[in-house]
């Protein structure tokens, strides 16, 4: 298992401060344009940044004391699957209430997105504890999630003329997949620091593609 320096460590908190702040935005402007959505907005905004900091605060123990907390890293997806599932489905209805404010939502359609996946990963924790079938079911539903996220917010920059932060969320989702990438290089400490730069830019750009998007969401049409 990797080891990583303190330097590495104490820099990964810096992207989930950039995703704090970028999903903040996206939050703000959610529980403008469709209050009925405010709260599981910001839950979504607080559980994602939430496994971010469970895993960055793993790798300084990691660096610090060599010591490998399981649990501790294994609440990144924990956290995010459902983060992702709950935050796509609220722009997308925050979106669709922009073009045409009289338009309703189910919960019921974000409570089955959101059980589906969850138990497919309890379950497989359960059959088989030994593999690691339960993670790529959280993964899987992660990236699917965050996808649909950045098309939504691309959606909704074209509704409301926004040319340069479609770049942002366009580079953001790039640079994620690069991560995929990078992730298969030999472990070592110009390896970290490369995954660290990519993704302090890629978290960079969300929250500034966010910022500008929120502020433009909120503009009375």
């Amino acid at each position: 298992m990797q080891n990583y320096s303190v330097g590495v460590a104490l820099f990964d908190f810096l992207p989930v401060l950039l995703s704090a702040l970028g999903l903040h935005f996206l939050a703000r402007a959610i529980a403008f344009r469709h209050p009925p959505l405010a709260a599981i907005a910001w839950a979504a905004a607080l559980l994602i940044p939430f496994g971010g900091f469970c895993k960055a605060s793993w790798k300084l123990i990691v660096a610090t004391q060599g010591v490998h907390i399981d649990w501790l890293e294994n609440m990144l997806f924990i956290a995010m699957a459902p983060g992702f599932v709950a935050i796509s489905f609220a722009l997308f209805h925050a979106r669709r209430a922009w073009r045409a404010p009289l338009l309703r939502h189910s919960s019921t359609r974000l409570l089955l997105w959101l059980a589906l996946p969850l138990l497919l990963a309890a379950a497989a924790a359960v059959l088989r504890p030994e593999s690691r079938l339960w993670f790529f079911c959280l993964l899987g539903t992660t990236t699917i999630a965050n996808t649909a996220l950045i098309g939504h917010a691309i959606a909704a920059c074209r509704w409301g003329g926004l040319g340069w932060p479609q770049a942002c969320f366009i580079y953001n989702f790039v640079a994620t997949l690069a991560l995929s990438g990078l992730s298969r290089l030999p472990p070592g400490e110009a390896t970290a620091w490369i995954q660290e730069a990519v993704n302090f830019s890629a978290q960079a750009a969300m929250a500034l593609g966010a910022w500008r998007l929120s502020r433009r969401m909120m503009e009375r049409p």
